[in-house]
């Protein structure tokens, strides 16, 4: 496993703190008998490859290795993995809630990012500066020119965790409840593969565990699918008031506003789900908000 990582150049790429030279380790490290410095690889790549929500050129270049450990069958902190490469996929999840990732429009966005980028010094060149990088480059583009590199690097990012759709709809059959939601969490945030991924994540939408039906339900509500309120649990029915008011807006129903409002109401609620770190007040606020109905 691995046997083509070294192939990649990493040294002439960058993430959050320069040259990518310490990627390579850190993936490994994810294959670690010991589960401290798994964990601790894992963190390493949470702060150079995504750092603070922002994707970099070497994060495209990590994802089909990391793909790669979460496909072994002996692989251990399958979750954790998935987690990571979701926020690869997407940064920070609220930045497109409730409507969703509009994965088109960053495409447009991005056209002329890969030129841009391209054109950027890299380590080695004569122009990269050892302690500020492409810094120069970078200030003296125009805003579409910026906006359009970090759309590259993030549409990039993105469409890397796509290759991985096959493995994380596997991920659906996972003998772990909490494997099976944050595969069920990722998937919503492909709507371009949506007619794949819906029938598996209804499958799911009245599964005896209540964090995976409503993370099943919210994922299908982002793929552009309502459920019914045909589930009497709290959860459930938080899940169904979010994914209606996702497909219809401000034309949901009475009783999915009502829900989400009741929600905020019970702040002490300590349901989790893996959208927003598990803050289930927050998403149906954050929600309620954005459609001018809090």
């Amino acid at each position: 496993m691995l046997e083509r990582l070294d192939d990649v150049d990493w040294a002439r790429i960058t993430h959050a703190y320069g040259p990518a030279t310490d990627v390579p380790d850190q993936i490994r490290d994810l294959c670690a008998a010991d589960p401290d410095r798994r964990e601790k690889a894992r963190w390493q790549l949470h702060g150079n490859i995504y750092h603070q929500g922002t994707r970099y050129e070497a994060t495209a270049y990590a994802v089909p290795f990391l793909l790669e450990v979460l496909a072994d069958p002996d692989g251990a902190d399958k979750g954790e993995l998935v987690l990571l490469l979701a926020a690869i996929a997407v940064g920070y999840d609220e930045s497109w809630l409730p409507d969703g990732l509009p994965i088109a429009e960053r495409r447009r966005t991005a056209e002329i990012g890969g030129m841009v980028l391209a054109a950027a010094p890299h380590p080695g060149d004569d122009e990269w500066d050892e302690d500020e990088g492409d810094a120069a480059y970078v200030e003296a583009l125009s805003d579409r020119e910026q906006e359009a590199m970090l759309a590259h690097v993030a549409v990039s990012a993105h469409e890397a965790v796509r290759q991985g759709l096959p493995l994380l709809r596997a991920l659906l059959g996972h003998d772990e409840p909490g494997v099976r939601a944050v595969a069920a969490y990722t998937l919503g945030w492909f709507p371009e593969d949506a007619d794949a991924s819906l029938p598996a994540l209804a499958a799911l939408a009245s599964d005896v565990d209540d964090a995976l039906a409503a993370t099943a339900r919210v994922s299908m509500g982002l793929l552009g699918v309502t459920t019914e309120f045909d589930d009497p649990r709290p959860l459930v029915r938080w899940a169904t008031a979010i994914a209606q008011t996702r497909v219809f807006g401000i034309e949901a129903g009475q009783e999915a506003i009502d829900e989400l409002r009741y929600w905020v109401r019970e702040a002490g609620r300590d349901e989790r789900v893996p959208f927003l770190d598990g803050d289930l007040v927050g998403y149906a606020t954050l929600v309620l908000d954005r459609m001018s109905l809090s």
